[in-house]
């Protein structure tokens, strides 16, 4: 009887490190669209409770979902070598409790359509997730109970430098990834993607994506979905820093004249007519909804190359070629 409790503790260790290191890394990997989920969350929070979630968690979104995955990640490793048992144990089981109760609200309540889990990589329904958190739960919940047969599986200098080794290389990956752009992307709108193709209605008279405004039909006219062209991409152009704006002066400067550019942003009309001028930027910008341009691009300013439709390359500003050293 207890060599099978042992194997089902040895199977739920290794279940739920293995999916919760897998997991944690979707969400290094796209710091920023975990953020954006959250702020979804709280956002439903505030309507549904009438309390200021919003205002008071939303500023931080991006600084909760670094810290959460790094989290999940790192305890993750923690449950596989066997180190600290009792936090672990228990810093599980008060995660997993919490997202229960995450993914049942969106559940019973249908207010968030996803919950996050694993990003944009793996599209979970609302009643899906709780059912996967439910097990999770059953797992951890066995694991707590018998935390104290949980083996360390590495000499103990070997086991803290691994344990905390392995945190900091998670957490410099969270930092790496926040500052440029995710290493694996899966949004729809990444390089290789024919965006002349998903905007066309397919066979049953919808395209693939029917949120984005293809520019010819905005008021700068600019086909970008034909030739050589570069969109500027940036959510607020209000609130963009100098050196944001910098890395756009030193791509626009002698940038081969063959290419179209053009720019996309959420800002209102009043901020577009003026501020391209004022800040020596001539580009036309054209408005796009927030939600695709969190969708286009990871950065709060960047820039996406097409050919023909196709997406080629993109960056976030950090990232930007300069214009002279063009690499299309």
């Amino acid at each position: 009887m207890r060599a099978k409790r042992d194997i089902f503790l040895n199977f739920s260790r290794l279940f739920v490190g293995f999916l919760f290191i897998f997991s944690g890394l979707i969400k290094v990997n796209d710091v920023y669209g975990f953020s954006y989920k959250l702020e979804e969350y709280f956002e439903v929070f505030s309507k549904h409770t009438g309390w200021p979630f919003h205002e008071i968690f939303g500023p931080w979104s991006l600084g909760l979902a670094g810290f959460i995955a790094v989290a999940e990640t790192g305890l993750a490793l923690f449950l596989l070598l066997g180190y600290l048992r009792h936090f672990t144990a228990w810093s599980l089981l008060l995660m997993i409790v919490f997202f229960t109760f995450l993914t049942a609200y969106s559940a019973i309540t249908k207010a968030v359509s996803d919950c996050g889990c694993f990003g944009d990589a793996i599209k979970l329904t609302p009643w899906q997730s709780f059912a996967k958190d439910v097990v999770l739960l059953g797992l951890i919940g066995y694991i707590f109970l018998k935390r104290e047969e949980l083996e360390a599986w590495l000499p103990q200098p070997w086991q803290i430098m691994s344990a905390w080794g392995g945190v900091g290389l998670i957490a410099g990956l969270t930092i790496y990834f926040y500052l440029y752009l995710p290493a694996i992307d899966f949004l729809p709108y990444k390089v290789g993607k024919n965006l002349r193709q998903a905007l066309t209605p397919g066979p049953t008279g919808t395209p693939e994506l029917t949120d984005y405004l293809p520019l010819a039909q905005s008021e700068c006219a600019v086909d970008e979905l034909s030739g050589k062209a570069l969109v500027l991409v940036a959510k607020d152009l209000s609130r963009l820093e100098e050196a944001e704006i910098n890395a756009w002066r030193r791509l626009l400067k002698d940038l081969p004249k063959s290419i179209k550019v053009v720019g996309i942003t959420a800002s209102p009309s009043s901020v577009r007519n003026t501020w391209p001028q004022a800040k020596g930027i001539p580009v036309c910008f054209a408005a796009q909804d927030q939600t695709v341009l969190k969708a286009i691009l990871r950065a709060s300013a960047g820039a996406l190359y097409l050919e023909d439709g196709v997406i080629r390359a993109k960056w976030g500003w950090r990232q930007l070629p300069e214009g002279r050293a063009f690499p299309f």
